[in-house]
């Protein structure tokens, strides 16, 4: 629970069960009166670059990425599994050589490395919690949080979203992957979709212009993106893109819509790779 003193500052205070039937709330062809999300891109990506490394920090596991929302090049990163800081650098050249130029004690420690800064606010799940939280980086304080359990967030060219397991109860009773496109400032959910993800089937995931990715692997060094599921069309498709986890340890995927770029950390190596687009009229 949250104390008194950050009691006077959190905005929302929400829950998704983890047993509620995915067929519940997610969308369908079927479904009326729902629009589904509208990015500002028609793209679709034809392949990805080998990866560069951009630098050596830190623990094996770990998360390094831009706000994209924000403005210059500033880079935010977390090192290791679970933590309580986040650290800021102007810009590579400072995150290269070392100097932070400024640094958040969370109230709440993270856990995991599928956290996410987007438009001044870093957004985390709360360790030995099921809680999701909003932490304004302006003000430093807890801003809105809501209830789930092991969340990856991912930021595309529409926003922010939630990769979130639950239980399906149309197939094997199964553990699926959903996808929730998230309001940024309360973390109530736009719209909810069902993937044909099974929680612990693949390696790592990212999404780009309203698709997301999934790797098979994260530590096998020659990996392929082996699923695709479309947001607007509701379809799944097997793309079969070449990924490359050079150091064989990759605990953080994400796609940046500032510089259409992956960002990486594999095994203490912070990555960076090209996402090649095919065009679409």
């Amino acid at each position: 629970k949250p104390t008194a003193t950050t009691q006077k500052s959190l905005t929302t205070r929400t829950a998704i069960h983890p047993t509620v039937p995915v067929s519940q709330y997610t969308t369908s062809p079927s479904d009326t009166n729902i629009t589904p999300p509208i990015g500002v891109c028609k793209d679709t990506v034809a392949s990805i670059s080998e990866p560069v490394q951009k630098n050596t920090y830190g623990l094996s596991d770990g998360a390094w990425m831009r706000d994209a929302r924000g403005h210059g090049n500033v880079i935010y990163l977390t090192s290791g599994h679970y933590g309580n800081n986040l650290l800021e650098f102007r810009d590579m050249d400072t995150f290269k050589l070392g100097q932070t130029t400024n640094s958040y004690k969370l109230p709440y420690s993270f856990t995991g490395t599928g956290h996410v800064v987007f438009n001044g606010a870093f957004y985390y799940n709360r360790a030995f919690s099921r809680d999701v939280i909003r932490y304004d980086l302006r003000h430093r304080y807890v801003a809105a949080w809501t209830t789930l359990h092991d969340v990856e967030f991912a930021v595309d060219e529409s926003g922010l979203w939630l990769l979130y397991p639950a239980l399906d109860t149309e197939g094997f009773h199964q553990e699926v992957i959903l996808l929730i496109h998230l309001h940024p400032r309360d973390l109530q959910p736009i719209q909810t979709f069902r993937t044909g993800l099974r929680r612990g089937r693949y390696g790592n995931s990212f999404l780009v212009c309203g698709v997301l990715y999934a790797v098979d692997s994260m530590e096998r060094r020659y990996a392929n993106v082996t699923y695709a599921f479309d947001t607007h069309t509701l379809t799944h498709t097997v793309p079969s893109l070449a990924f490359t986890n050079m150091h064989a340890h990759n605990s953080q995927l994400a796609y940046c819509p500032l510089d259409k770029k992956l960002y990486s950390w594999d095994n203490g190596h912070q990555m960076m790779y090209d996402v090649i687009f095919a065009y679409l009229e």
